[in-house]
């Protein structure tokens, strides 16, 4: 991302976004729910599960 501006803002730009909400996450200390531990331990069990 070439400018670093409006961290706090969304716009049509999805790689914007993403830093957004990068950004979001690093100054709170908040984690989105896709790391969420219960769901991790399922997307693990399910790849052990694969043959």
């Amino acid at each position: 991302m070439d400018e670093y501006e409006d961290l706090d803002s969304y716009n049509s730009d999805p790689v914007h976004n993403s830093w957004v909400d990068f950004d979001y996450n690093e100054n709170t200390g908040e984690l989105s729910d896709l790391f969420d531990e219960t769901d991790l331990n399922q997307y693990i069990d399910n790849l052990n599960d694969w043959d």
